[in-house]
């Protein structure tokens, strides 16, 4: 599953909306004909909603919804994830360095220096390398059924709605879900 930008991320210790949720998360597929078809409500989005009595996942498309909802009792655990593509990028500005070093070599040839034409092809290449390491940076939150199922969702940073994700705001999700469950097996057990 590719990773979905964040449209909206609510999250609090007191209900975020009028339905009594206390998270409230919805993602959209990135780019920018997907946020072009989200300004005329054709909105392929995923969303995720917790309240004191269910979860619910639902993603919906220009083909239609779906929708799973699970009792909260039915929660296991929850977790998060934090990707860094540090990998990719230093393998990008790597692809640029050796084009820089082709460049100056071929400088070198011709009896010029050709510093500042290394220089600019470094220098654009770490560029590239940091837009694409900021741009693709992922955190995946997720739950466990009981069951066993396995029910999580990756997003990455938004550019167009302007809205980043720390994993210290995925944690404090899951702090809230945990902090719920007990809650509900307080109510359900008398405990």
């Amino acid at each position: 599953m590719s990773a979905l930008v964040i449209k909206e991320w609510k999250a609090d210790q007191k209900p975020v909306d009028s339905a009594n949720n206390y998270v409230s998360i919805t993602g959209r597929k990135g780019g920018l004909v997907a946020w072009l078809l989200s300004l005329v409500k054709i909105d392929p989005t995923t969303t995720i909603r917790v309240s004191p009595e269910r979860l619910e996942f639902a993603s919906g498309s220009i083909e239609g919804n779906e929708a799973r909802i699970i009792p909260l009792q039915n929660i296991c655990s929850s977790y998060y994830g934090y990707h860094k593509p540090w990998k990719s990028a230093a393998g990008i500005f790597g692809f640029f360095l050796f084009f820089a070093f082709s460049v100056l070599n071929s400088h070198a040839r011709e009896g010029s220096s050709g510093a500042s034409d290394f220089f600019l092809v470094a220098g654009i290449g770490f560029i590239i390398a940091a837009i694409y390491y900021f741009l693709n940076r992922q955190l995946t939150l997720g739950f466990v059924e009981t069951s066993g199922l396995v029910n999580g969702i990756r997003f990455k940073r938004s550019v167009i709605e302007n809205i980043d994700l720390t994993p210290e705001q995925a944690h404090a999700v899951c702090v809230i879900v945990q902090n719920l469950i007990e809650e509900k097996e307080k109510r359900m057990y008398g405990r």
